[in-house]
């Protein structure tokens, strides 16, 4: 692998297979992502034998680790000067064979079969940090052309959508046979990922002058005084909590509640879909009403699909339940587009207000807080199903209840929350044409 070239401040030529041909990292990345988000929990209750309660404890660390990894990257990327395409390099074998044993069923006893499963999914998650985000900060040098960047955006949203679907169609149904599809599955992302690191180059920047000027303490203050981020923040936790809870409930809603689990492998596969297909509309949404618009219009179509499932007399049958967890795919992609598109206006937002800019700081803690939203869902899921009653296996009509009203109320109110916290917000103007750097994490 050769060493990376320094980047000239000169603009340079077009290069869109080059653009294009990264977006397929997003790809590897989804299937660990997607897997992990969806299939991982349900696999923890009902396959390991975990109660709720500590399976989302075991979740919410992870996600915590993971958050914070990429906090500490996100610094050191202020400051160093760190060659990303070497450590994804390096952290693709680990990253697969950590994934692979995420879905290996040790016969260990109760407190030694947690203990172990925590060590490894807080090493899994560490180290997808130390290599994703490496990753989606190799995208600022890989092109300077404007063409390239968008290219390369979509390219990254439409693989990872790609993914998410091969996640649905891969994953057996019921928690079977799961260590062999995550074998299969972490041998493709690795072939995918060195793929990427052999023909796609790192561009380095030559000017870092203004590194050493930077302090944690610094960054941190002038986000603080950032109005527009913190709300932007807090209303990205709401929904990242609510598309969680809906993510992790499908599987139990469609297995213990409809008593057809092969229909909750179909519905995962129509919400990747539908939610990759609603991309270039949000996008012509943003551009013409504004990102914060968008985000409104989202959430009441997200609301608007989960209030008519509460109102409905009887449990909707599979295909309306299909139908209405594709239409809140939907709006979590909208959600997913107006979160990132507003993220470079709040940035200039606070170096308005502050004098001073901060940029991989403010992008760190943004996948920080979405982090913490995944996990905190899964530990809140986890909590309440023990609560409730639900120990793995077939639930009584109690826990089925919970399992029922959970992925309803849960995401309505956490939508509801964040529509509020982004009507009080303030406007930024026009959306950005920037996507997620990270549309995996």
């Amino acid at each position: 692998m050769a060493d990376p070239v320094p980047l000239p401040p000169r603009a340079q030529a077009a290069r869109p297979v080059r653009a294009i041909g990264f977006g397929a990292g997003d790809y590897a990345f989804n299937l660990y992502w997607q897997t992990v988000s969806l299939y991982l929990l349900f696999f923890y209750t009902d396959r390991l034998g975990l109660t709720p309660d500590k399976a989302g404890i075991i979740m919410v660390a992870g996600a915590f680790a993971d958050g914070l990894a990429d906090l500490g990257i996100g610094l050191a990327a202020d400051r160093w000067r760190m060659r990303y395409r070497q450590i994804v390099a390096w952290g693709a074998a680990p990253l697969a064979v950590l994934f692979m044993l995420l879905f290996v069923q040790p016969a260990l006893p109760g407190d030694s079969l947690f203990a172990l499963v925590l060590t490894v999914h807080l090493a899994f998650r560490i180290v997808y940090a130390l290599v994703n985000l490496p990753y989606a900060a190799w995208s600022t040098r890989v092109s300077r052309h404007a063409t390239d960047r968008t290219l390369m955006s979509g390219s990254r949203m439409t693989f990872g959508a790609l993914g998410a679907v091969t996640v649905a169609f891969a994953m057996p149904e019921q928690g079977e046979g799961y260590s062999g599809t995550a074998l299969l599955l972490g041998l493709v992302a690795t072939c995918v990922l060195a793929a990427v690191v052999w023909r796609v180059p790192e561009q380095l920047p030559v000017d870092r002058s203004q590194a050493a000027a930077r302090t944690v303490r610094r960054d941190l203050r002038a986000l603080s005084h950032n109005r527009a981020y913190l709300m932007l923040g807090a209303a990205t936790l709401c929904v990242t909590m609510a598309g969680a809870i809906i993510g992790h409930s499908v599987l139990y809603y469609f297995t213990y509640i409809l008593s057809a689990p092969v229909a909750g492998k179909q519905a995962l596969a129509v919400m990747g879909v539908t939610g990759a297909v609603a991309v270039p509309l949000w996008t012509a949404v943003a551009m013409l009403i504004g990102a914060r618009a968008g985000w409104l219009m989202a959430a009441g179509g997200g609301m608007l699909a989960l209030a008519s499932v509460a109102l409905w007399p009887t449990v909707p049958g599979v295909v309306l339940s299909i139908i209405v967890m594709a239409v809140v795919q939907v709006a979590m992609s909208g959600f997913h587009l107006a979160a990132w598109a507003m993220l470079p206006m709040a940035v200039d937002y606070g170096e308005r207000v502050s004098g001073f800019r901060v940029e991989a700081t403010a992008f760190s803690l943004f996948m920080l807080v979405q982090k913490m939203g995944l996990g905190l869902a899964a530990l809140l899921l986890g909590l309440a199903y023990a609560h409730w009653g639900y120990a793995g296996g077939t639930p009584d009509a109690t826990a089925r209840a919970a399992i029922y009203w959970l992925m309803i109320a849960g995401p309505l109110a956490a939508m509801a929350m964040g529509a509020a916290i982004m009507a009080c917000s303030p406007r930024l103007g026009q959306a950005s044409t920037n996507m997620s750097e990270t549309p995996s994490a």
